[in-house]
């Protein structure tokens, strides 16, 4: 594509992506942004739960810890447990699900699914959802919640929806489609987004909004270049825009495509290092992608970040926040630093908690919340410490 090409594609985007924001990360951020939900270590146990880190005050709280974490024989750490926890709208209630320690029929996993009051005088509940196959796949992204309900993936066909009033838990089976179906939560918490990825070559993916009272799925765009397994995703409000930010040794792209047709697509320059990305946000103002990286240096030290990638020929804008950290020769280590965004777009917040676990070498001076102030063009940056403990849960990637 030639600049010309290039520059009149963009422009075009910033239309289309108006008010895309898309919150996929770690954090999650309360209705009127003051508080921030993000994984931290208990001291006493070592163990990971949800906190919560108040931005006018400045002091964070622990507020939830899973009763599922159990000590291993001798000086083995504690099980570690992924967590993923959100906000309900009304501000008053929050929802962590995590996996369970324990195992359902066929080795299947058990995800908890915990409904916490907020500064009332109710209690505590917690549901269970049985049988989700390859259940650390549910906190790669955010819950998908609308109303008083959350939908999970159980296996790569079927869904299941549980009701936080009730406790009633429903599955659906996707019976018209051999692929594997991902779930995604639309920003404006009333629908449900899925992915149908092509598993064979010359075979459509199917994006696609799911009902959440019958599951029926309505399909919006179709494509038949596959979508890469490693790709990160972001996409608009309204679903019909998907942005694509494909990865690789020395070898990454950006493809934007609007119902099904490529808008924009651009190289990125890997600098002759290795470069991953662990999620992406598209920007409030629909003409960049903002991204959580990491680059690995040779063969002994990574390094993680925040990049900025315009839809134009203009070079990214790289913030890197931890420096010099023991490199994994893969790319999964990344998928542990994903960034989140507030609901005034001003504020991308990422914690480094489950990183202090990938890496028994984790320096302590980068275990934090980073909160970068995307609305400033400096990118300032408030770090929140997370003490490590002297004994913490180690992540296998």
């Amino acid at each position: 594509m030639n600049r010309q090409n290039t520059r009149n594609a963009a422009l075009a985007l910033v239309g289309l992506l108006a008010l895309s924001i898309y919150i996929l990360a770690c954090t999650s951020f309360s209705p009127d942004d003051t508080k921030i939900l993000y994984p931290a270590f208990d001291a006493a146990s070592g163990a990971i739960g949800t906190a919560v880190y108040d931005r006018e005050t400045k002091g964070t709280e622990m507020l939830f810890l899973p009763l599922t974490y159990q000590s291993k024989s001798n000086n083995t750490v504690l099980v570690p447990s992924l967590l993923r926890a959100e906000w309900l709208p009304n501000g008053r209630e929050i929802v962590v699900a995590h996996c369970a320690d324990e195992k359902s029929s066929d080795d299947h996993g058990v995800i908890d699914v915990a409904l916490i009051p907020r500064g009332a005088r109710q209690p505590l509940r917690i549901f269970r959802v049985p049988d989700v196959e390859e259940a650390g796949l549910a906190f790669l992204m955010p819950l998908c919640i609308v109303g008083d309900q959350v939908f999970l993936r159980v296996s790569g066909q079927e869904i299941a929806r549980l009701d936080l009033r009730s406790g009633a838990l429903a599955t659906h089976q996707i019976e018209e489609t051999n692929n594997d179906v991902m779930l995604y939560p639309a920003p404006d918490g009333r629908n449900v987004f899925c992915l149908e990825s092509a598993n064979k070559a010359g075979t459509n993916s199917i994006w696609s909004r799911l009902n959440p009272a019958d599951f029926n799925r309505t399909p919006l765009m179709r494509f038949t270049n596959e979508v890469p397994l490693e790709s990160v995703l972001a996409y608009d409000q309204s679903g019909r825009t998907l942005a694509l930010l494909s990865q690789g040794p020395k070898t990454n792209n950006l493809v934007v495509l609007r119902d099904g047709q490529q808008r924009f697509a651009r190289s990125l320059d890997a600098r002759g290092q290795d470069l991953y990305f662990g999620n992406a946000i598209l920007n409030p103002d629909g003409n960049a992608l903002w991204a959580t990286f990491s680059r690995r240096k040779g063969t002994n030290t990574v390094s993680y970040g925040l990049m900025e990638i315009p839809f134009t020929d203009a070079p990214p804008h790289e913030l890197t926040l931890i420096s010099d950290a023991t490199s994994h020769h893969d790319s999964d280590s990344v998928l542990y630093f994903q960034a989140g965004i507030s609901h005034d777009g001003k504020t991308v917040a990422i914690p480094s908690t489950y990183l202090a676990c990938a890496d028994k070498e984790f320096k302590a001076a980068d275990c934090a919340l980073f909160l970068v102030d995307v609305n400033n063009p400096k990118w300032p940056v408030t770090k929140v410490p997370i003490p490590m403990p002297a004994k913490r849960p180690h992540l296998s990637h």
